[in-house]
């Protein structure tokens, strides 16, 4: 039997009902398992029941999660303990998964470092400070004075449709030159919200610039190594340059340190790995009135992270294009992490995310209702 959209986007809505009677694996007769000890550079495991999770809500949002085909893999952690793992349709742990524009709030957590070791000056610096080689090479006047801080808010104020064009800027062959030949959108400076995959693609010269290697070599170091993440790929224009914008793959579990890490103010195992205070200003909406998906309401932005309402929790999240999401729940001290199909069209990237939001709100509304 073909499962439809429409059949899927039910099943997901319905998990609270599903626990509330029992359904899925959660009877009064199933056996629970005891999670086995793993590597220690890995997560440390537990039972939902022990971090104050039911164990019937945890069981239900994971078994309805098999019902969504383009769903590889969903991760919940509640107090630092990984209390929920699933994967689906023949996905592994070990599977690296392309993190999509997640990668774009892995180059902010980048240039957060940066700021903070005198790296780069402010987010007040101009792309004429920041990338002189560059523009040297691609003139354009009204790029050169977007600063740091609109690249990471996404109002740098260049012409851009990211429905229409995103395709001409990954398959750039030299995406810094595409980015910053990119027109004024006629809009004083720094007034219009625009999401661009090809303006924060920017970041990653900012970062070669500052430190002298590339963005993999830089996150690698400061960022990857201190979470113990050890498997990672990230994609490269005809030039060499890593893209600053998409194409980071890593496993879910390593996501979810990413996650679990900004959530708890930048810190992994007692390490400071990314300024305290780079993250909370994140958090900040700086853009705000972004509309609604879906079971996701008030949606705003800032340096390259989302936030928003869910199941009545404020959250802030790292969304890539598909479904791929590391979602903080500061008032739950839970961080949720998924991957999903990549390869979609955007119209079906777009459904599918609204899918997987409400398969996360059922979850979140039975967390609610205990």
């Amino acid at each position: 039997m073909t499962t439809t959209r429409r059949d899927i986007l039910r099943l997901a809505l319905a998990a609270p009902w599903l626990a509330a009677c029992g359904g899925g694996n959660s009877g009064s007769g199933q056996e629970r398992v005891i999670p086995t000890p793993i590597a220690p550079d890995d997560w440390e495991t537990a039972t939902p029941d022990s971090q104050g999770i039911a164990y019937a809500a945890m069981q239900s949002v994971l078994d309805t999660g098999a019902a969504i085909p383009f769903l590889y893999s969903m991760l919940v952690v509640r107090n630092g303990k990984l209390i929920g793992e699933r994967y689906y349709g023949g996905a592994q742990s070990s599977d690296l998964r392309s993190l999509a524009s997640v990668t774009k709030t892995v180059s902010s957590m980048l240039i957060g470092q940066a700021l903070n070791e005198r790296k780069i000056g402010s987010t007040a610096d101009t792309l004429r400070t920041l990338l002189p080689k560059e523009l040297a090479r691609t003139p354009n006047p009204f790029a050169a004075d977007i600063t740091l801080q609109q690249l990471l808010d996404m109002r740098g104020g260049q012409q851009w449709d990211e429905s229409a064009r995103q395709l001409d800027a990954t398959g750039a062959p030299d995406m810094t030159a595409f980015a910053l030949g990119l027109p004024s959108d006629g809009a004083p400076r720094g007034t219009v919200w625009n999401y661009s995959t090809a303006a924060s693609h920017l970041l990653s010269p900012i970062l070669s610039n500052a430190y002298g290697m590339d963005a993999l070599a830089l996150a690698t170091r400061k960022l990857f190594q201190p979470l113990g993440i050890s498997q990672t790929a990230w994609s490269r224009d005809a030039t060499g340059m890593v893209h600053g914008s998409f194409g980071l793959q890593m496993r879910t579990r390593d996501l979810m340190k990413l996650a679990w890490m900004a959530l708890d103010g930048g810190r992994w195992k007692g390490q400071q790995v990314v300024p305290a205070s780079w993250l909370a200003d994140s958090h900040k909406a700086h853009v705000s009135g972004l509309g609604d998906d879906g079971k996701l309401v008030n949606m705003e932005y800032g340096n390259l992270w989302w936030s928003g309402v869910i199941a009545g929790y404020a959250v802030v999240f790292a969304w890539g294009y598909g479904g791929q999401h590391a979602m903080l729940i500061p008032q739950l001290n839970m961080a949720i992490a998924t991957a999903a199909e990549l390869n979609v069209s955007f119209l079906a990237a777009g459904e599918h995310q609204t899918i997987i939001l409400s398969l996360i709100d059922g979850f979140l509304q039975m967390v609610r209702a205990g």
